[in-house]
């Protein structure tokens, strides 16, 4: 999560959807803490006009929903709330490379063992099965963020978020840029269906449709 209390946003940070780069951009006018704040911020914080509260006591990637549970409800419902989400097919693939080039990351050992691509999208399914929408609608389907931007239109929607809140003098950095352009390849028709009936409610709720195959992938 990141906020920014002079510019009135919430970032809600998705696992693997450019949430670096954008983050990385937006970080400029966030309250990361009171130290890692802006002077303006720090005597507005002290003068009572702006909250004490800051992005990193709440972690990096808290769902809409917690971030709801620990931030007053003022708070929540009147600064701007914007995250971002992906191509499920695109989006298991990255997470698939990430766990398994992250040595640190819990998983690792575990994704480390499988086989294949294949194997682990089986135990994601079955095992360990998790949805983009748990970051920004609640149990009962309700949405609780202001602009939801898609990783493929992502420099675009990033200047719609900067046309709204304001800012005019930051860009978005090309940070821990995906490296899964191709990442059909990852996929055979099997793995490709299993992905559409697992994750048919992201890709259903964020208008994406089932890829093909074609040779040379």
């Amino acid at each position: 999560m990141l906020i920014s209390h002079s510019k009135k946003f919430i970032f809600i940070h998705n696992y693997k959807v450019a949430g670096t780069s954008v983050r990385k951009a937006l970080d400029k006018y966030a309250d990361r803490s009171f130290l890692r704040s802006s002077i303006t911020s720090k005597f507005n914080v002290l003068l009572g006009k702006y909250p004490n509260i800051y992005s990193d006591k709440y972690g990096v990637h808290p769902t809409s929903i917690e971030v709801q549970s620990f931030l007053p409800t003022n708070i929540f419902d009147s600064y701007y709330k914007l995250g971002f989400v992906r191509n499920p097919w695109d989006w298991e693939v990255s997470l698939y490379i990430y766990m398994l080039k992250k040595t640190t990351h819990p998983q690792h050992e575990l994704i480390k063992k499988m086989k294949s691509f294949e194997e682990y999208i089986d135990w994601r399914i079955n095992e360990d099965l998790h949805f983009q929408k748990e970051f920004f609608y609640d149990v009962e389907g309700k949405r609780l963020v202001d602009f939801i931007g898609k990783f493929e239109d992502l420099n675009e929607d990033f200047d719609k978020i900067c046309v709204k809140l304001n800012i005019t003098d930051i860009k978005l950095p090309h940070v821990n840029k995906s490296q899964t352009k191709k990442y059909l390849k990852y996929y055979t028709p099997s793995t490709i269906d299993l992905v559409f009936e697992a994750l048919k409610p992201d890709i259903e709720l964020f208008g994406y449709e089932k890829p093909i195959l074609t040779k040379g992938l």
